[in-house]
């Protein structure tokens, strides 16, 4: 008889892949720009004082989304980062020139998108800052964070320009706090309803084919071992779960067996378990009783053959193991950033859903998906007018995120649901393959199979529905043991991977893995950690 685990230990199996695929960068569409970044429109030539030293310094320039340009006459080039899979859809341009027909006119920005592959995007930023190159609107999630991008001076403060926008200060309400670093917010929030639960997403046509009982809702281990000893007897080819493609998507915590604190891709700043609501002492998460108990199970999946056994070399992320058929399914997010539609959509699958967990709002949550502004802008307030289009008005908000109506998807009528227009489908469209566009979810449509009754539960996952972490909006700062994080995290990569993909025994591995995390000063980081902690619990009574 298997040892019953807590509903914690079932939920921390969704550590799935959150982060993809590492492959090429396409190279961004070239632009002739004079040296303030500005495109002429015709007439005569005039310098744009905003387009150079920063920008101006009334952040009221924004203009709450105006609808002239500078009086100059100039258009502001905008390089805007979107994060792919890696590789580029063949009609992002065209969707970029329908995206200008708006921005040029009514705001005076003239947009570029640079993609940039999810396995790039941690140092991409970095890279283009120190080698000159324009960046303005940039992901500032996924791989990263907005407190470690800011610690390092990739970030500009957008502070005030955020407070004296009444657009972006009503669609970030309760959340905005998480994006802030040393008293200054330096990103916005991508997902307004950033409530999130963990889930099991699975083949519908392999579970109707092979007549997978599956159960309602996953909470412990012998629910995972009866879903999946179902998929090894059933005679099909695939494997039950990938555990991991090399990336270390299995530490990519979603957190709700404990808060990680802002570290979502590591835990390298130690975590506060969930199991106590009253609990405020930070631990290090791989010296857990949890921590062990999690890869024993993965070791069992392991030697059990429900998983890919070359997952963690094979160079394949578990989104395109299910999309060439080598599994069943998936542990991913489920909330309004990721769900069915988007998986969908990225791996031609009929998706079905089980939940592992409850819909839980935490920092990491919150900036999993935040956009900011680079520190070498010449003209935030100009990002900021666009950012103001994203989180107001909604066919721009559709536009940038599912492409033209009729050619990238259609509207089922009377619905708030979309579909594809006859003769596309999700491997032939030719726009999406993205990692989420910053917008107010309530004004974003749902892609099939989700149906109107998720559209019309979307605030189940906002602020004030979904459960929030009494910590939501705390964010250590890291400068005082920078030296410790790094080496820490080069410890984590070391030990975790093969740890955590179940291919080497936990009860001999882990002992080694805490004796140099230590060694390396992951007792100081959590002692620093703590005292900031205590500190911002005691600013909050």
């Amino acid at each position: 008889m298997k040892k019953k685990v807590t509903k914690g230990l079932a939920v921390l199996l969704a550590l799935g892949m959150s982060v993809g695929l590492f492959a090429g960068c396409g190279d961004a569409k070239d632009k002739d720009t004079d040296d303030n970044n500005t495109v002429q429109t015709g007439g005569d030539t005039a310098e744009n004082p905003d387009a150079s030293g920063g920008g101006s310094s009334d952040p009221d320039a924004s203009g709450g989304g105006s609808s002239d340009s500078d009086a100059s006459g100039d258009v502001y080039h905008m390089v805007m980062e979107i994060v792919n899979y890696g590789f580029d859809d063949p009609d992002i341009q065209m969707v970029q020139d329908k995206v200008n027909e708006r921005t040029i006119p009514e705001i005076g920005v003239e947009v570029e998108f640079l993609t940039v592959p999810i396995g790039e995007m941690g140092t991409k930023l970095g890279l283009m800052i120190s080698g000159g190159e324009q960046m303005d609107l940039v992901c500032t999630g996924l791989t990263t964070s907005p407190a470690r991008l800011a610690a390092e001076g990739s970030l500009m403060p957008i502070t005030e320009y955020v407070q004296n926008s009444e657009i972006l200060t009503k669609a970030t309400e309760g959340v905005i706090d998480a994006c802030m670093y040393n008293d200054e917010i330096y990103s916005v929030p991508g997902v307004t309803a950033a409530g999130i639960e963990a889930a099991f997403y699975y083949d519908k046509e392999l579970a109707e084919q092979y007549n997978i009982q599956v159960p309602e809702k996953i909470e412990t281990a012998e629910d995972w071992e009866a879903l999946f000893s179902q998929v090894k007897e059933s005679g099909m080819e695939q494997y039950a779960i990938s555990l991991g493609d090399g990336c270390k998507a299995e530490l990519v915590a979603t957190g709700y067996g404990f808060d990680c604190l802002g570290d979502k891709s590591f835990c390298a700043y130690g975590v506060i378990m969930r199991d106590d609501p009253n609990n405020t002492t930070v631990e290090d998460y791989y010296s857990s009783d949890l921590y062990m108990e999690k890869c024993k199970m993965h070791r069992e999946w392991f030697e059990k053959g429900y998983c890919v056994p070359d997952s963690i070399s094979n160079g394949y992320t578990t989104t395109d193991s299910l999309k060439q058929g080598m599994i069943f399914g998936i542990i991913n997010n489920h909330g309004t950033g990721m769900n069915e539609g988007t998986l969908n959509r990225s791996t031609g699958k009929t998706l079905g859903v089980i939940p592992i967990s409850d819909i839980v709002i935490q920092s990491a949550n919150v900036t999993a998906m935040s956009y900011g502004i680079s520190s070498s802008c010449k003209n935030p307030e100009k990002v900021i007018q666009f950012m103001e289009l994203l989180y107001s008005d909604k066919e721009f908000i559709n536009l940038m995120n599912f492409g033209i109506e009729g050619v990238h998807y259609v509207v089922n009528e009377g619905s708030n649901v979309i579909g594809y227009p006859e003769g596309v489908d999700p491997n032939s469209c030719g726009y999406g393959n993205f990692l989420g566009i910053p917008c107010d979810n309530m004004d974003i449509y749902v892609r099939e199979p989700l149906t109107d009754e998720f559209s019309d539960n979307i605030a189940k996952y906002a602020f004030g529905s979904a459960e929030a972490s009494k910590f939501l909006g705390y964010n250590f700062d890291t400068t005082n043991v920078s030296s410790e994080v790094s080496a820490v995290t080069t410890v984590i990569n070391k030990y975790a991977p093969a740890l955590e993909y179940g291919t080497v025994d936990p009860e001999e591995m882990i002992p080694k893995f805490i004796e140099e995390l230590k060694q390396n000063g992951m007792d100081k980081i959590i002692e620093e950690n703590q005292k900031q902690l205590d500190e911002w619990l005691a600013a909050q009574k």
